[in-house]
């Protein structure tokens, strides 16, 4: 794992992401990856749950009429707003310091958000507010190991200032593995057009056409891995995340 100091604010980026976010990457609103993530989430039936930097509500949306309560918690009031109707409560609060008592909720999940955060605090936040048999569902971008972990970090870093963790494979498993137990993972690929997601609104066209020049002189390596295709003026990357199941 690769960790950076921000460049710029998680809030002030994603303010600038709020109104097309939802449409600036196929996995923001992939109903197999979320339904492997409530399949994660084990028995739902009188749960309460809560999802870390909830945004505009995909994931915690899947989860209403599932589990008894569903909680929202976010840094940014312009993406997280999106969120009204798709949970019971919307908090805005630093994940890293939460403002709920310990053993809280049965169910924590979070999509994308760790990668933002202070790993160590949120994750042993997340473990706090989890009760006695409590699990977690983590799901993250990660690179494919080795050969393409420069090209990939570099990608991302561009499209994400505010990004400060770069996953490597199995890197967000060792870690939440120091604070909980039973930790497993699961492979998902997301197949994306590289064009839709640079044009995000919140990074400047200098950065995208960096990004693009990226991919164009990326070692062979990394084309290989990523299934990297040059197509109508695209680009497409296949992804790879990681889905960690964690049990208190």
């Amino acid at each position: 794992m690769k960790t950076e100091s921000l460049t710029e604010p998680s809030s002030s980026h994603f303010s600038k992401r709020a109104r097309g976010y939802n449409a600036s990457a196929s996995w923001v609103g992939d109903k197999e990856l979320i339904a492997k993530m409530v399949r994660a989430a084990g028995p739902l039936r009188g749960a309460s749950l809560l999802d870390l930097a909830v945004g505009t509500g995909a994931v915690a949306g899947a989860f209403r009429g599932k589990a008894r309560l569903v909680v929202g918690i976010d840094i940014c009031e312009a993406m997280s707003g999106r969120a009204a109707g798709r949970v019971d409560l919307l908090v805005y609060s630093s994940a890293e310091k939460m403002p709920f008592p310990g053993g809280s909720f049965d169910v924590c999940t979070c999509r994308q958000g760790l990668q933002f955060m202070d790993l160590g605090k949120t994750l042993a936040e997340a473990r706090r507010v989890l009760k006695p048999g409590g699990r977690a569902v983590f799901c993250h971008l990660t690179s494919y190991g080795g050969a393409d972990d420069r090209t990939t970090f570099l990608t991302q870093r561009l499209r994400n200032p505010a990004r400060r963790n770069f996953f490597s494979p199995g890197d967000l498993a060792r870690a939440a593995g120091k604070v909980f137990s039973r930790v497993t993972s699961a492979e998902y690929v997301t197949r994306e057009s590289v064009g839709n997601w640079i044009a995000n609104g919140a990074i400047s066209a200098s950065a995208r056409k960096r990004i693009v020049s990226v991919y164009r002189d990326a070692p062979a390596a990394f084309k290989k891995a990523h299934k990297v295709e040059f197509k109508n003026g695209d680009i497409y990357d296949s992804m790879r995340m990681e889905i960690i199941t964690a049990h208190v």
